[in-house]
């Protein structure tokens, strides 16, 4: 069974955000990698990042374009 969470450190120790479903003494494997705190200037720099790969390859939808008409159809 793998499962991914997210946890804090608090004291040097891990605290899981969520309750595990090991039972205890369960030994287990860890990969810690931190999660980066998102800033102002880093949020800017992903959604430029996002702008510009959307000019590098646009997303089509290729179906057909209906008018307003069909799209609030009235019964």
């Amino acid at each position: 069974m793998t499962t991914q969470m997210t946890a804090t450190v608090v004291g040097g120790m891990l605290k899981p955000d969520q309750a595990l479903a090991l039972a205890d003494q369960t030994r287990v494997r860890l990969t810690i990698e931190p999660i980066e705190d998102w800033t102002p200037e880093t949020a800017i720099a992903a959604w430029e990042a996002l702008k510009a790969r959307l000019r590098e390859r646009p997303i089509h939808g290729g179906g057909k374009r209906f008018t307003r008409d069909e799209l609030h159809e009235r019964r």
